[in-house]
């Protein structure tokens, strides 16, 4: 480990002087990375079926059982040791009061991962409390921010409620965006809608930025996702459904959803797909922190509630 990222995982930090120079050079990363001559990893011994583990362990515990000192470097960052990996992905957690579903979640991700032979790293994005929740945002946040910290070639947008049950179900991204949440426990593992296209979707970097990503003006209403779908349909790009699609969902208190305001602001959606996204992020969010956990990167931001309101309204919505 070199000396930048054991003193940065010493502390939390607010990375403003150092974002900019690594965004004007996409190969840069702050994690440590190694010549690329070892030969190509193999996905060897991968189970079609595992066991979801969700036993609640402390995080002492959890660091522990997944041998983050032997396996990790600080902010959740995993190199395969003797080969060199296809991609290097960023799993994108938004989160907010939900400590026990992540612990289980990186219980299992973390595994499945390594198991994969990836090169990784987890980034939990959590929103600051005094404001209704937006996941369409946070996960725009995390791509800008995880993007800005080091080069991946792939994006996976990962919600905490939800743990893959197949190893074979790969993160890594191709010329179509990917849904792997399509069948989920809960439903008996049915098919219930084809526009369903939530949970956990997985990107290549030009596919999310032509798409301009997430629109920022959901908040705990949803519906973020469906607006998500027709950008896609709306810029002709393709997607696919993975072979082994089936999750296992923790459970967890509901956020209300209102439906009015939802509707709201999902109807006139087409309107606005190339101005409301990653094409206006300034002064929407404040970065307030970057803090390099042993098992994840957790990115601490607070949202401009007031700005997105006269966002909302400025485009003649009212809610």
């Amino acid at each position: 480990m070199n000396r930048k990222i054991a003193e940065r995982a010493q502390c939390t930090h607010s990375p403003k002087d150092d974002r900019e120079g690594r965004r004007r050079n996409r190969q840069s990363c702050v994690f440590p990375v190694q010549s690329s001559s070892r030969v190509q990893c193999r996905q060897n011994n991968l189970s079609e079926t595992r066991r979801v583990l969700k036993e609640l362990l402390t995080w002492p515990e959890l660091e522990a059982t997944l041998k983050a000192t032997m396996t990790l470097l600080p902010g959740g960052y995993h190199r395969p040791r003797d080969c060199e990996s296809p991609k290097r992905l960023a799993i994108i957690i938004p989160f907010r009061d939900r400590e026990e579903n992540l612990k289980v979640l990186l219980n299992n991700l973390h595994r499945v991962l390594q198991k994969q032979q990836a090169e990784y790293a987890i980034f939990v994005v959590e929103q600051e409390t005094g404001t209704p929740f937006n996941r369409g945002l946070i996960k725009n946040i995390g791509y800008v921010e995880a993007s800005a910290l080091c080069h991946f070639d792939c994006f996976t947008f990962h919600d905490v409620d939800l743990v893959t049950e197949s190893e074979k179900n790969t993160y890594w991204c191709g010329p179509r965006a990917v849904h792997h949440a399509r069948k989920l426990d809960i439903w008996n593992y049915r098919q219930l809608q084809d526009k369903l296209f939530g949970g956990v979707l997985t990107f290549n970097e030009t596919f999310f930025s032509t798409i301009n990503g997430y629109s920022n003006l959901f908040f705990m209403w949803g519906a973020e996702d469906d607006d998500l779908f027709d950008r896609m349909l709306a810029k002709h790009l393709p997607f696919e459904i993975s072979k082994y699609s089936r999750y296992t969902t923790l459970g967890h208190a509901r956020l209300p959803k209102e439906e009015e305001k939802k509707w709201a602001v999902y109807r006139p959606g087409k309107n606005r797909y190339d101005s409301d996204g990653l094409s206006n992020m300034g002064g929407i969010y404040r970065l307030i922190s970057v803090d390099y956990r042993p098992l994840y990167t957790r990115i601490y931001v607070s949202v401009n509630h007031t700005d997105v309101m006269a966002r909302i309204k400025g485009y003649g919505i009212k809610v």
